[in-house]
């Protein structure tokens, strides 16, 4: 796998997969505004990524198939909070046809080594709605803890859903230079 952030160039191909998963995702997200189905407003997601990532706010992050370049999923690590906290949050999302291959962990675990060691984070939370059994396993064999459950955290597919909240500490953090 390839992990990298978009540039305007993968707006065609982020707008195909998104219609292509639409269903599949649909009940993993909140409901979408019509404009989101648009070649311009991927266009648009993909400067502000960059954008963001320049200024420590946050790493969007395309997952690629090394063979072909063809996305197939994405992570975001998003709500940066430095100072004493160093958290943020991830969230990620793969293709129906890629799942069961072990692709989002090789994704996550590259991408938590990168934001642990060289954004130098102390702490990256995640959130999944409990009836999301292969988010709640991809977190668990990563490592991360669970901190307790949040009823009613987000409105996800037109309905609050509770999540169970999950956490994981920087198990570099005390080899850091701070």
């Amino acid at each position: 796998l390839l992990l990298c952030l978009p540039t305007p160039d993968d707006s065609s191909e982020l707008l195909q997969l998104h219609l292509n998963e639409k269903t599949f995702w649909d009940k993993w997200d909140p409901v979408k505004p019509s404009f989101f189905y648009t070649e311009e407003y991927w266009h648009q997601k993909s400067q502000v990524a960059i954008k963001e990532f320049q200024q420590d706010q946050s790493l969007r992050l395309l997952i690629k198939m090394k063979s072909n370049q063809r996305i197939i999923g994405t992570i975001n690590f998003t709500n940066f909070e430095r100072g004493p906290f160093q958290n943020c949050r991830v969230g990620y999302k793969l293709a129906e046809g890629a799942q069961g291959h072990g692709y989002m962990h090789e994704a996550l675990q590259s991408a938590l080594d990168y934001v642990f060691k060289q954004m130098e984070f102390h702490r990256v939370e995640a959130n999944y709605i409990p009836q999301n059994n292969r988010s709640g396993a991809v977190l668990d064999k990563l490592g991360f803890s669970i901190a307790g459950r949040s009823s009613s955290y987000l409105k996800i597919n037109g309905q609050w859903q509770d999540h169970t909240m999950t956490y994981l500490n920087n198990p570099t953090w005390d080899d850091l230079d701070h």
